[in-house]
């Protein structure tokens, strides 16, 4: 009898081949897929506080968007409350992201807990909240510069103009 051929196995890439970047994301990305902090493999991800405050924004009423936003924030308030020590969460560690069962995701989350000096071009408006982020990305890049281990930061948008905008400031966006 004809056995069937055996399907050949695509080479699996391993982890930790490269540095490990920290994707910095934008609202938009988390609105759209709240599912995406998990997409990221073995590397971070980074929340600015704005995003945080815009997620708020959005999360009542019965849309798609605030369904997706009150998942993602339960999502966060799961990986926060399953890290916290005596109810204090270790914001320089990180969050693994697999605590909560998505074993696909190899990274951390960290969260914005201090106020980042921010030096964007004159003309951007400081209040924008994209713009806030992009001078999150800036000041994260900046601080790379003087680590013993630098490694990419790299904004996430969903947002065509966001993405223009960064790099016409010399960020890496995806």
């Amino acid at each position: 009898a004809d056995k069937p051929m055996p399907r050949e196995r695509r080479p699996r890439i391993k982890r930790g081949d490269g540095p490990v970047k920290l994707f910095v994301l934008d609202t938009n990305v988390l609105m759209h897929d709240p599912m995406s902090l998990f997409r990221f493999e073995e590397h971070d991800v980074f929340l600015p506080m704005i995003t945080l405050e815009e997620l708020d924004g959005h999360k009542k009423g019965m849309s798609e968007v605030a369904r997706s936003v009150r998942q993602v924030s339960r999502e966060l308030d799961a990986l926060a409350s399953l890290s916290t020590k005596d109810g204090l969460l270790d914001a320089q560690a990180g969050i693994e992201l697999a605590k909560t069962g998505h074993r696909e995701a190899g990274g951390k989350l960290f969260f914005q807990t201090t106020l980042l000096d921010v030096k964007l071009p004159a003309g951007l408006p400081q209040g924008k909240a994209d713009n806030q982020i992009l001078g999150v990305v800036q000041s994260l890049r900046e601080q790379q510069k003087n680590a013993a281990n630098p490694r990419d930061i790299v904004l996430v948008s969903k947002d065509i103009n966001m993405r223009v905008k960064a790099r016409a400031l010399g960020l890496p966006a995806e």
